[in-house]
């Protein structure tokens, strides 16, 4: 008996050494093979147009996490919607038994810049989380004591998902996103409304394939073969002023947007005032506009006034149920 206990626990004990020397081989050929992977990714990205670099790299945590640490680490692009992103440090930790799912983190923030933004917009901190899927990925992050322009916010939460595969008509899935952001203090005062924004939330998806190019280009070819933005939900409370809405936008024969919206507004009459404000609506038409939103709007449930009516945008015009409230600014795609 002594001797059969001996023999399964010599047994036993040369499974838990092979197990744990098998366990330590994979840790460290996959820790090769994600630093390979890495400057792959970069390279592929590269050559597509990204200018993407880092002082250092290092794959770091074991035994019981993979850790990818980059220093000093910058990812912009050129045109279209060029744009620029750095930060001193920035890590992604993944568990070992799952390399689809990273916890992204850049503890002393970050700071960049886009194209028609003359301004650097930096963050306090990063969080976030990607998982990379068989047929899309999805990238989430939140960043704290964002500011920039003028303007901060306390926390502008983003989620992102990108299909694997690029679209080949104007009905598959370019990018969809949704932002969220809270207590944004702008730089100059609204009338009727304030200087800060309690919550903003956009989400909604771009259809059709936005190739390369300047903006003119890549977005004249997007508009031609079919490409839309639907916004599944948009929602906005600024002092008084509460604001749902949902639709689709495109571009028009001259490249200026066109839009068929429904809106859910209380407080009309403040959205009239930011109009004026905004130069959007000629002061002398304030007073009819009202008057007309006023006959449109009904009491609900709490109380309030609430508009519930299409909103369009044509020909560089906005209109409420028909009403036109003021025109939009001409873009100049640059």
């Amino acid at each position: 008996m002594k001797f059969a206990a001996r023999y399964v626990a010599v047994i036993v004990g040369a499974l838990a050494v092979l197990m744990v020397a098998g366990y330590v081989a994979y840790w460290f050929i996959t820790a090769g093979r994600l630093r390979v992977g890495l400057e792959n990714w970069a390279a592929t990205h590269r050559a597509e147009g990204y200018d993407i670099k880092w002082a250092r790299a290092t794959v770091s945590g074991f035994p019981f996490a993979f850790r990818i640490a980059l220093d000093d680490a910058t990812l912009a692009r050129g045109n279209p919607a060029a744009y620029s992103v750095s930060t001193p440090s920035i890590f992604g930790e993944a568990a070992p038994w799952d390399l689809t799912r990273w916890r992204i983190v850049a503890p002393r923030g970050a700071s960049g810049n886009a194209q028609g933004i003359d301004a650097t917009v930096t963050a306090q901190s990063l969080t976030g989380d990607v998982v990379l899927g068989a047929q899309d990925s999805q990238f989430e992050l939140s960043a704290l004591h964002v500011a920039g322009a003028g303007a901060e916010a306390g926390t502008i939460a983003a989620r992102v998902t990108l299909p694997r595969r690029p679209p080949q008509t104007h009905r598959d899935l370019g990018l969809a996103a949704s932002v969220q952001v809270f207590h944004l203090v702008l730089p100059m005062r609204v009338k009727a409304l304030g200087d800060t924004i309690e919550s903003f939330a956009l989400q909604g998806r771009i259809l059709g394939a936005l190739p390369p190019g300047d903006w003119r280009q890549s977005l004249t070819a997007w508009r031609d073969s079919g490409g839309i933005v639907e916004v599944a939900r948009g929602a906005l409370q600024w002092g008084a002023l509460e604001l749902e809405t949902g639709g689709t936008l495109a571009l028009d024969a001259n490249m200026q947007p066109m839009a068929s919206m429904t809106a859910s507004v209380v407080d009309q009459d403040a959205l009239v005032n930011a109009a004026v404000a905004a130069g959007i609506l000629p002061k002398k038409n304030a007073t009819l506009a009202k008057l007309v939103l006023d006959l449109i709007a009904k009491r609900g449930a709490d109380g309030r006034l609430r508009l519930t009516a299409p909103v369009t945008v044509q020909d560089g015009t906005i209109a409420i149920a028909n009403a036109d409230i003021g025109k939009v600014p001409l873009i100049d795609w640059k």
